[in-house]
C-alpha cells in the first residue's frame, strides 16, 4: 500500500521500464491518498461517523478515478477504470472500518488522529506506520 502510494505520487513510478498497474495497486494508492487528504481536512464537514465514512470512501474513488486516467494516458494500466475505482472504495473501507475496530479512537478524530503521522512528510516511514496499524 505504501509502496503503490509513494510510486503514484511521490514520483518513483514514472517513466522507464516499469511494469503496467492493476487495479490493487492503483487503488492502494489512491485509497492512502485519501486517507492523507481526509486527515488534513479535505472532505471532513460532518461530525457523525456514516458521513465520514462516505466521504473518506468519496475521496478514494475520486483518486483512483484521476490516478487511472493519468496512467492511461502513459499507456500504464492494466485494468478498466471500473475495477481501480472499487479496488480504492474497498481498501479506504477497509481502513476505515479497522479504524473502528479499534474501539479506541472514531468517526473524524479517530482517521485524523492515525492520518497524523502522516504530517508533511513525502517520506515512506510516515506512511509506513500508518499502513501497519490497519493491516
Amino acid at each position: 500500500m505504501v509502496g503503490a502510494h509513494q510510486a503514484l505520487y511521490g514520483g518513483q513510478h514514472e517513466g522507464g521500464d516499469r511494469g503496467k498497474v492493476d487495479a490493487d495497486f492503483l487503488g492502494s494508492g489512491a485509497a492512502l491518498q485519501a486517507l492523507k487528504m481526509f486527515s488534513s481536512g479535505e472532505g471532513r464537514q460532518s461530525q457523525s461517523g456514516g458521513h465520514d465514512q462516505n466521504k473518506l470512501i468519496g475521496l478514494a474513488m475520486a483518486q483512483a478515478g484521476k490516478l487511472w486516467d493519468q496512467q492511461n494516458q502513459q499507456g500504464q494500466v492494466a485494468t478498466d477504470k471500473q475495477s481501480a475505482i472499487n479496488s480504492a472504495a474497498k481498501m479506504a473501507l477497509k481502513m476505515y472500518l479497522k479504524n473502528q475496530s479499534g474501539g479506541k479512537l472514531g468517526g473524524v478524530g479517530g482517521l485524523g488522529g492515525l492520518a497524523g503521522s502522516l504530517g508533511g512528510q513525502s517520506g515512506g516511514s510516515g506512511l509506513f506506520d500508518l499502513a501497519k496499524k490497519f493491516f
